[in-house]
């Protein structure tokens, strides 16, 4: 909303005694637009405002000519809020859960799917920063849950690092005012770049910036939304709280009078934690001025990311307190990552790579007779995995037996055949993203179909060897 709307809602509010300021009346207002019939009760409900103070804002709306009465926006209000608030929703384009599948997404919706091509050419994850890239359908539930929430239409939306590539989706909705994506990786930035220039994206900005250092001053004060998915530890959460609180816009000034403004919002990713650091984590959410509001367990899901189970939550965080952004905070050096503290805290860290092995008994030579197909479902496995294959080599044992051995991008595959003793050996080690291995050897089963089967793995690189663990194919 543009500077006047602001002072005119502030206004509205300190006559109305509402604590929740503008942002408050946004959200009335809101729930108006989408939920035209609802009694005081049922908007109340929906807004967290209490039935007095709900019934007084609709009166000061009324007495300011916004509305047409204290039950119902009118064609005005409709037509105010539209264009001062740029709602575009007159319903609830979510009624029901948003945990759908690809194929359930809303005919309205359908048009984002397209962000798929683009999701394929993201850079690929720097796990030296804690990066694991969301998986298409992650990136879609989190746009319909900003749009169910109200938090693009006409907002000015700040994202703290995107490797996802989330904002590419928020941006192809046409709904945001504003979008600035802040990050430290350039490859990122390049690749965001290129897609707003190839989509002609308008009002998104990119800026390469260490969130070690303070805020540029000019994106200070200035945010309605961050989305943040930070490095899993409780100082990297911290740091990223403490630029979320930099970059919302806490204080207006009118006829320079300082007015403070709550209610701004975050959307935090973050694994899932034991008890105690968990603990920690709302603790620190709490320190930096926020409320939680939602968590909805398990909804991010990535591509690798095993050190946090492929899964993270997503929590609805709320601005209750007015910061200076004159006092920026700067960065002690300290760890960061989760790399950084493993030698000095007992935390699972990620490792240098994984050792996937295993063993295949056929009823019968037959099938291992014929290279050809072999080596085939091979090729197969390692190409549906989207290991990328940099050279390989093959040879024919006489009188039985064959090897086929490929060098990948990220290490090494090999297969080794015994038709003697109907047997063959799996040998995968990938410097990648977890889920990739255990694809290529399920693409590998399925395309030998063994009599029995047994597949291991363990984590290379790790300052303690351990056992190989076995893997359910």
């Amino acid at each position: 909303m543009n500077s006047e709307t602001e002072e005119l809602l502030i206004n509205i509010a300190n006559k109305a005694h509402l604590d929740e300021g503008i942002e408050g009346i946004r959200s009335i207002l809101l729930t108006m637009y989408r939920f035209p019939t609802l009694k005081n009760k049922k908007v109340s409900q929906k807004t967290g405002i209490a039935i007095p103070t709900l019934a007084a804002v609709r009166g000061e709306l009324v007495k300011a000519g916004l509305i047409a009465d204290k039950t119902f926006l009118g064609e005005k209000g409709k037509k105010w809020v539209m264009k001062n608030l740029n709602l575009t929703f007159d319903y609830d384009p979510f009624p029901n859960q948003i945990n759908f599948d690809l194929d359930e997404i809303p005919d309205e919706f359908l048009y984002l799917k397209q962000i798929e091509t683009h999701l394929k050419k993201r850079p690929k994850a720097e796990y030296a920063l804690d990066q694991s890239h969301a998986n298409l359908m992650t990136v879609l539930k989190r746009t319909f849950y900003l749009i169910k929430k109200g938090e693009i239409e006409g907002r000015k939306i700040i994202f703290l690092g995107d490797d996802d590539a989330t904002s590419i989706a928020v941006a192809l909705t046409g709904l945001a005012k504003e979008i600035t994506v802040l990050d430290v990786d350039e490859r990122i930035l390049d690749f965001l770049s290129n897609v707003i220039l190839h989509k002609s994206l308008k009002n998104f900005n990119v800026v390469h910036h260490d969130l070690k250092n303070p805020s540029p001053k000019d994106i200070q004060n200035n945010y309605d939304v961050v989305i943040m998915d930070p490095p899993y530890t409780n100082e990297g959460l911290r740091l990223f709280l403490k630029r979320a609180r930099e970059v919302l816009k806490s204080y207006i000034n009118i006829n320079g009078t300082l007015y403070p403004i709550i209610g701004k919002k975050c959307f935090l990713c973050f694994g899932n934690k034991p008890p105690n650091d968990t603990l920690n984590l709302q603790l620190s959410i709490l320190d930096h001025g926020f409320i939680l509001k939602e968590m909805l367990p398990n909804f991010n899901h990535y591509k690798g990311a095993s050190i946090i189970g492929q899964f993270s939550h997503l929590y609805y965080l709320q601005s209750v307190m007015a910061t200076n952004t004159q006092l920026s905070y700067k960065y002690e050096s300290q760890p960061l990552y989760t790399s950084e503290l493993k030698n000095g805290r007992d935390l699972t860290f990620r490792p240098i790579g994984y050792h996937f092995t295993g063993e295949m008994r056929f009823k019968s030579k037959d099938l291992l007779m014929d290279n050809k197909f072999i080596f085939q479902a091979f090729l197969e496995s390692l190409n549906s995995a989207e290991l990328t294959i940099i050279d390989i080599y093959n040879h024919i044992y006489h009188p039985f037996g064959y090897s086929v051995v490929a060098i990948l991008e990220t290490s090494h595959a090999a297969l080794h055949t015994w038709p003697e003793h109907g047997y063959a050996s799996v040998d995968f080690f990938i410097c990648d993203e977890f889920p990739k291995g255990l694809k290529a050897l399920e693409i590998l089963k399925q395309k030998l179909n063994p009599k029995h089967a047994k597949f291991f793995y363990i984590e290379r690189g790790k300052e303690l060897t351990e056992n190989y663990n076995p893997i359910e194919i």
